[in-house]
């Protein structure tokens, strides 16, 4: 079940770009990392992102061209985590120059118990297995990603990688 809901949250929330994640998925006091940040607690996430999404879509424009690609998703029930491969793609088209997001990546949600077990908790309710650390990886330093936002499309390649990546739908 959690495997189907991470898959979502590319495949129909587009989180990568409008920060729209399913809360229940994550522990409240969720460690967030990526290549600029960390922080720790899900209210923080949504926090964070609701101050980024008006400036994100503002610089969007009206096409709102932005994909979260899920290029790839697995489950390693023995390490405990679900590693996903993607790609956050968008065109900026409020900015005279046209920068082109263009980020490959990957994110560990790294989760406690096992796979579709229930965890029992302290006042005898029960809930699903939920991500107590989410970890951001990016196949390009994170100084050449963020150029990216000053640099005309295409400047800047998005991986280090060769490409080709198929989409998972």
């Amino acid at each position: 079940e959690l495997l189907q809901r991470i898959t979502k949250e590319y495949t129909q929330n587009n989180y990568l770009w409008t920060g729209n994640i399913d809360t229940s998925s994550f522990r409240p006091d969720c460690r967030f990392t990526d290549p600029t940040l960390s922080f720790v607690g899900v209210d923080k996430f949504v926090s964070n992102v609701g101050s980024l999404v008006p400036i994100v879509e503002f610089l969007l424009g009206s096409k709102q061209s932005c994909q979260s690609k899920l290029l790839s998703i697995g489950n390693d029930a023995e390490g405990g985590y679900i590693e996903t491969r993607w790609n956050m793609v968008g065109e900026l088209d409020r900015l005279p120059w046209k920068p082109r997001i263009d980020v490959i990546g990957r994110t560990k949600f790294w989760y406690s118990g096992e796979e579709n077990q229930v965890e029992e908790v302290c006042d005898g309710d029960s809930r699903p297995v939920q991500v107590y650390f989410y970890d951001e990886m990016w196949e390009i330093p994170a100084g050449l990603a963020l150029l990216q936002l000053v640099t005309p499309a295409g400047t800047i390649a998005n991986s280090n990688c060769a490409s080709g990546d198929d989409v998972i739908a």
